[in-house]
């Protein structure tokens, strides 16, 4: 029962943030006099979800914010205490994506560069257009992770054409011919003033860590066994507004509302489960219809 509260608690905890995001907007229209309240020169999207619904996801808690986006938050922050007292926020920043405005040369285009926050905390950096090695980076962006900043610099310097951003500089160039893919501590990053692209919206992906035969095997299971809880959490959740519904009705509506892929034959075997966890029955004079037990 646990883990069906658990999807169910998404689904509800989807909802409230939508609300609560659209309180927050209307309060912000309300105080604007002119000006922004919370000085916002930026378009901030929250979303408020509840701890222990949803995965656990890396911490970065001394990441060094700018102002420009300090501002909003610390906002939003007064904002949220005032309507929801004894309520603690956790920043997510792992989660954060932003898009950041890059222009290799003036006079010259601008580009829309879609980044993840991480991403766009190194790309800051360069404003001033010096060099900076990975331990000069982790200083000023506040991100202890070696491995987290080497991933960071690679996707925005040696990735797919049309994303290097960035320009590395081997501490040993004179060495050898080939950019190395590795990050050493004495590698020089600035940002690349030759970059081009036909595109002028351009999303960079961070590098994933390289999965094991072991770990797909592990997410896999995971995502498997993820999918029958979403199916159990909207066979409830039906269930719960309909109280009595036929099997034909009930897999059609649970078809309509899964959102990941689903084979009917999954979505009957959990019925036959939460039959037999007793959240439904069959009906005793038609064994085509299913009821609800509270």
């Amino acid at each position: 029962a646990g883990y069906t509260s658990k999807m169910e608690g998404m689904f509800q905890d989807t909802e409230w943030s939508r609300e609560t995001k659209t309180r927050y907007k209307q309060a912000l229209m309300a105080a604007q006099s002119g000006a922004n309240p919370g000085g916002e020169d930026l378009d901030m999207d929250i979303q408020v979800l509840t701890t222990g619904y949803w995965p656990a996801y890396p911490q970065y808690k001394h990441l060094i914010l700018p102002e420009e986006l300090k501002r909003p938050q610390e906002h939003f922050i007064e904002h949220f205490k005032s309507q929801y007292q004894g309520r603690r926020i956790t920043w997510q920043y792992a989660l954060g994506h932003c898009v950041v405005q890059f222009q290799p040369k003036q006079p010259g285009p601008k580009f829309d560069l879609v980044v993840s926050l991480c991403q766009a905390l190194v790309l800051i950096q360069f404003n001033g257009r010096e060099e900076l090695s990975i331990y000069q980076l982790m200083e000023r962006v506040g991100l202890d992770d070696r491995a987290e900043m080497e991933r960071l610099l690679q996707s925005l310097s040696i990735g797919k054409d049309g994303t290097r951003v960035l320009m590395k500089h081997d501490h040993d160039a004179d060495k050898k011919k080939k950019i190395r893919t590795t990050v050493h501590n004495d590698d020089k990053f600035r940002a690349s003033h030759r970059f081009q692209s036909k595109s002028k919206r351009i999303r960079i992906t961070n590098i994933m860590v390289r999965e094991t035969k072991e770990d797909r095997d592990k997410t896999v299971e995971a995502i498997n066994r993820d999918r029958l809880y979403l199916i159990d959490a909207v066979l409830v959740r039906i269930m719960k507004a309909r109280k009595t519904i036929t099997h034909q009705q009930l897999l059609v509506q649970v078809m309509e509302q899964v959102k990941v892929p689903a084979q009917m034959s999954d979505v009957k075997k959990r019925i036959e489960s939460l039959i037999e966890r007793e959240y439904l029955e069959r009906d005793k004079k038609d064994r085509s219809r299913y009821n609800y037990l509270a």
